[in-house]
């Protein structure tokens, strides 16, 4: 693989965040898709649990350089920027970040691998944590983040590619217990497509959560915070809540399931984990 890395640096060293803010390090082009370089290359062999998303989109690609502007500034080698990308800027953002722990929270999901709630993830929690993009570059169709479907996804040979490669094999290096989270359809279809192709066991995929990205009620409504009879007439949550029943109930089962299953092998279940802390 060619190291984005280095280029990245060099063009902030030389013109600050600015420079790949304004004009990242492109990876490839496909037509209407783009690929820029974000330092998400960071992983943990160990993790437990891994989230996975479709792409970084505009915001990551601007905390990605501003946080490692900052890290240049005091002289962080590259595993050093790699790894506090991942952990502070992947999955971050003012939106992404707060309202993924009240998703993972409300499930409780963190305590099945042993941690007190969801913020301990990105503490001192974070090696249990692996986060995962099909396509890990920032993607864009026509200059917007990519959010189609993984059958438009698999129709463009560049997301493809690197979907297969970058994504598909890095399955093979996680923990064999790992269980994992899908964000929004897209991500959940490709951890099924991993399942099928015999990648993953089935009892590991807890389940999906929309895209905590997203503003708006659709977070509110998944945590049973508003109603749907509260929605506005004109809100588009409103053509969404059938599956997002389906997928609060599914993953509510999943967690469940698992905590048994912990429970029966003699492992901390959830009750444990929440008197432990």
């Amino acid at each position: 693989m060619a190291n984005y890395l280095e280029e990245y640096c060099a063009r902030i060293r030389r013109g600050s965040a600015t420079a790949v803010i304004d004009k990242p390090v492109l990876v490839d082009r496909d037509g209407i898709y783009t690929m820029s370089y974000v330092p998400f290359e960071h992983s943990h062999a160990n993790a437990r649990l891994v989230l996975v998303s479709t792409t970084p989109g505009h915001t990551h690609v601007r905390l990605a350089a501003e946080l490692t502007e900052s890290l240049m500034q005091r002289h962080a080698p590259g595993r050093t920027i790699q790894r506090e990308n991942k952990r502070q800027v992947e999955l971050g953002g003012r939106l992404v970040r707060p309202n993924l722990i009240r998703m993972l929270d409300h499930f409780r999901i963190a305590q099945l691998i042993g941690l007190p709630g969801a913020a301990a993830l990105w503490d001192k929690g974070f090696e249990q944590l692996q986060p995962l993009a099909l396509l890990p570059y920032a993607t864009t169709r026509r200059g917007l983040a990519f959010d189609g479907d993984l059958e438009e996804l698999m129709a463009v040979p560049m997301l493809r590619t690197v979907f297969e490669a970058i994504f598909l094999g890095a399955l093979a290096h996680t923990h064999d217990e790992a269980l994992f989270v899908a964000l929004g359809r897209t991500a959940w279809a490709a951890l099924g497509h991993a399942a099928d192709r015999g990648l993953l066991q089935r009892w590991q995929l807890l389940g999906m959560m929309p895209v905590p990205a997203r503003a708006g009620s659709m977070v509110k409504y998944f945590l049973r915070e508003v109603a749907a009879g509260e929605l506005s007439p004109r809100d588009p949550v409103r053509h969404r809540t059938a599956w997002l029943d389906a997928a609060h109930a599914e993953l509510m089962a999943a967690v469940r399931r698992q905590d048994r299953r912990d429970s029966e092998s003699g492992l901390p279940g959830i009750a444990d984990a929440c008197l432990e802390a």
